[in-house]
C-alpha cells in the first residue's frame, strides 16, 4: 500500500493526463466503431447510443484492472454523467489519505463525455474509496456547475444529496 499526499499540482496533473488519455482513446474508438460497424466516413460513434459507446471506451480499461464501472446518462440531456466506480487501481493502494484520491479517473470520465457531447466537461470524484466508502462515485458536467459539485464535496454534503441536487 502507498500513501499518496497530494499537491494541488500533481492532482491537477494526473487529471489532465486522464482527459488527453480519454480523448485519444475515443478518437481510436471512433475509428474502430465506423470500421467494425462498416460505415466508414457514413458512421461516427455521435450516431449511436451513448451508453454503448461509454461502455465500450471503459472495457479495456476494466479488463486491464482498471475498476468496474457504471454510468448514469439519466441526465446527460441537462449536461451531466454519474459514475460509480469499484475496485479502483488507484483507491485501493491509497492509504492515509484524507482527500479524494482518483484525480486521473476525473479525467478519464471528464475527457471521454466531452469527446462524446463535443463540449468540454470536467469531473469531479465526490466519494472515494480510499476514504472508506464502498465505491468511488463521480460527477461530470459543465466547469461552472462541477466547480459548485466541488465545493459542495468541501461543505462535506452526502453524495446522494449532490446527486439529488443536480437531478
Amino acid at each position: 500500500e502507498l500513501a499518496l499526499p497530494l499537491g494541488d499540482q500533481t492532482r491537477h496533473a494526473l487529471y489532465k493526463f486522464g482527459f488527453e488519455w480519454a480523448l485519444r482513446d475515443m478518437i481510436r474508438l471512433s475509428r474502430q466503431l465506423a470500421a467494425e460497424f462498416g460505415g466508414g466516413a457514413n458512421l461516427d460513434l455521435w450516431q449511436m447510443d451513448a451508453k454503448f459507446v461509454l461502455d465500450r471506451w471503459w472495457a479495456p480499461l476494466h479488463a486491464a484492472g482498471w475498476g468496474s464501472w457504471t454510468i448514469d446518462l439519466t441526465s446527460l440531456s441537462r449536461g451531466f454523467a454519474f459514475v460509480d466506480l469499484r475496485h479502483t487501481l488507484i483507491a485501493s493502494t491509497a492509504v492515509g489519505t484524507t482527500q479524494p484520491t482518483c484525480h486521473l479517473y476525473a479525467g478519464l470520465f471528464a475527457g471521454a463525455v466531452s469527446f462524446f457531447e463535443r463540449s468540454e466537461r470536467h469531473s469531479v470524484e465526490i466519494q472515494c474509496a480510499a476514504l472508506g466508502a464502498a465505491s468511488c462515485r463521480f460527477v461530470v458536467g459543465p466547469g461552472p456547475q462541477v466547480d459548485e459539485v466541488e465545493s459542495w464535496r468541501h461543505q462535506r454534503i452526502a453524495p446522494d444529496e449532490i446527486r439529488r441536487r443536480l437531478s
